[in-house]
């Protein structure tokens, strides 16, 4: 007979409920540098005291950028266990520097919204606080092909995501961006082939560019991992074309949807499992 412990004197609820995930404490940072990498794309440079012990979580990882409100010249800093601020967004940070004290985070310019207008005004000195990090993209190091299939939102996670990549690994990427003028040169260790994707500055026409490349490519290979993040309705829809129409499993497809059309505060847990 083993020793079996007493069970906890609790109701089947109780013990069914999980512990409320504790927040991290916030940190404030200082903008210190300013990047101008395309006409509608920005890196800015955060830098502050309080990044020390600040450890990103792996490829496509995610930060909480809390910004000014109208009136503020800084935002206030968040109790532990306070409201959600209003003015918090999710962004993915690009590159860190520990011995620097310095994270890097790329801004999309899209005209509306806290976040676009903060940084299309940004300047050296400013303040935000940052929370996180939260968990990144699980990455298969051991397959062969990668199919990255995004728009420039989050172009910052596959930036990220290709930089992990093994010599060994093949990546295709497509990308859909405003216009021509936002190309850039994209690095990796793998094998890259990088298709760029006008869709013009009509929002409704997010993920039709997409579609198109998709069914011109040659037949997607079944140890293909694909990572597809880009507007809520475009994922679903792209991913219903992988999997219905291409002959792509499920299993091989993480799905994101990083922002959503005429939706001021899409949830950054959209992973389109519904589609």
């Amino acid at each position: 007979m083993t020793n079996t412990p007493p069970l906890p004197d609790v109701s089947p609820t109780e013990a069914s409920t999980p512990a409320p995930r504790k927040r991290r404490p916030p940190r404030r940072v200082e903008v210190s540098r300013i990047e101008v990498l395309s006409p509608a794309m920005r890196r800015i440079t955060l830098t502050g005291a309080e990044l020390e012990g600040f450890a990103a979580s792996g490829p496509a990882s995610y930060i909480k950028l809390i910004f000014p409100e109208p009136g503020q010249t800084e935002p206030v800093r968040p109790l532990p266990d306070g409201p959600r601020a209003v003015s918090m967004r999710t962004y993915t940070p690009l590159a860190l520097r520990p011995e620097a004290l310095e994270i890097d985070v790329d801004f999309v310019l899209h005209g509306e919204g806290p976040a676009s207008s903060w940084a299309a005004q940004a300047s050296i000195g400013q303040a935000l606080f940052l929370m996180g990090p939260g968990p990144g993209y699980a990455l298969d190091a051991d397959a062969p092909h990668h199919l990255l299939i995004a728009d420039d939102s989050a172009l910052p996670a596959v930036e990220t995501i290709l930089a992990s990549l093994p010599v060994t690994a093949r990546a295709q990427v497509l990308l859909e961006v405003i216009a021509a003028a936002e190309e850039r040169m994209l690095h990796s260790p793998a094998q890259l082939d990088v298709t760029w994707l006008a869709r013009g500055t009509d929002h409704r026409a997010a993920g039709l560019p997409t579609e198109k490349a998709l069914r011109a490519l040659p037949p997607i290979a079944p140890d293909t991992q694909i990572y597809l993040a880009c507007e809520a309705a475009a994922m679903r829809r792209i991913r219903t074309l992988l999997t219905s129409e291409l002959g792509v499993s499920r299993k091989q497809i993480v799905g994101r949807g990083y922002w959503k059309l005429d939706v001021m505060n899409h949830p950054d847990h959209d992973y389109g499992e519904d589609a």
